[in-house]
């Protein structure tokens, strides 16, 4: 009975030690870890393990829970997510495109924290030349928290840019973000290119929380082709001033729509409208019942106001 029992309990042994060295290869082969990187400084590292998940077809870089110093630009590579654990912080010191996302890329979890009173840059960056435009993409940026901490309110804390021909970045979600402290929280412009189209449009903003910002959203571009930014729904948007603030909506395009919530416009030190149609927005919805009428300008065409 004894040889029974020690024959079954060797057995299970040999089951556990096969799952954990089997399961180890999967993550292995499923996982990329900063910390297994070494460098010159933390960019370099995170850089580093950016561009060896991309070249192994390696899906997801996983960050530690610490603080990471940010001292140069990274560029998340096409195919890769980068996650941060609960506690990592990424430290930005110095002026540059923090994190450039390229065609099906990701980025989630992000606690960024601006610590440089020169910074005046983009935080997350968006180029139309990748050309986000299918909806099996996977391109989002997900539970990422942006904060100026040097109070310049300097910088751009989401950026999308489109300025070629076919330049286009559509049906990209963002969701849960929240931006303090920047010139520009939420930028979107189309440009007019010398050939063909470009465009931003179809993308998702959901539960964006905007706070002490210059400029809260800010788009840019023609009311339709050659440049255009239409079709972008804002929604449960949360929007608090400060006395820095200037403008929470200057919107152009086409069938664009807002919703959410504005609070304490008396910190706004103006008297003038806070929300701006441009006389190249068309059909754009807006339901932010906290703002009055006479704090809207509306040069376009179709545009409407719920109250």
């Amino acid at each position: 009975m004894k040889k029974v029992i020690g024959l079954f309990l060797c057995m299970v042994f040999v089951i556990i030690v096969f799952y954990q060295q089997n399961h180890a290869v999967t993550d292995q082969k499923e996982k990329i870890y900063v910390e297994d990187f070494k460098g010159a400084n933390d960019s370099v590292k995170i850089q580093a393990a950016i561009d060896k998940s991309r070249a192994n077809k390696i899906k997801t870089v996983m960050l530690d829970d610490k603080k990471y110093r940010v001292t140069s630009p990274i560029i998340v590579r096409q195919g890769v997510k980068l996650l941060s654990g609960y506690g990592t912080e990424f430290i930005v010191e110095g002026n540059f495109r923090v994190f450039e996302l390229e065609k099906n890329a990701s980025i989630e979890g992000a606690y960024i924290a601006i610590n440089d009173a020169d910074f005046n840059s983009e935080v997350i960056y968006l180029d139309g030349k990748y050309k986000y435009y299918n909806t099996w993409y996977k391109t989002h940026v997900k539970d990422i928290n942006i904060v100026n901490w040097s109070e310049s309110n300097q910088g751009t804390g989401i950026s999308l840019y489109a300025g070629g021909k076919k330049h286009e970045i559509s049906f990209v979600n963002f969701e849960n973000v929240k931006v303090s402290g920047m010139e520009t929280g939420v930028k979107l412009i189309a440009e007019k290119p010398a050939s063909g189209y470009a465009w931003i449009n179809a993308n998702r903003f959901m539960n964006v929380s905007l706070e002490d910002c210059v400029n809260m959203i800010y788009m840019d571009s023609h009311s339709t082709i050659p440049n255009e930014t239409s079709g972008n729904q804002f929604t449960n948007l949360q929007i608090q001033p400060s006395s820095k603030t200037k403008s929470i909506l200057k919107v152009s395009g086409e069938y664009n729509e807002f919703d959410g919530m504005a609070w304490d416009l008396d910190k706004i030190t103006h008297q003038n409208a806070v929300i701006e149609f441009t006389e190249h927005s068309k059909d754009t919805t807006i339901d932010i019942p906290s703002i009055p009428m006479n704090r809207i300008s509306d040069n376009g065409q179709a545009n409407k106001v719920n109250q």
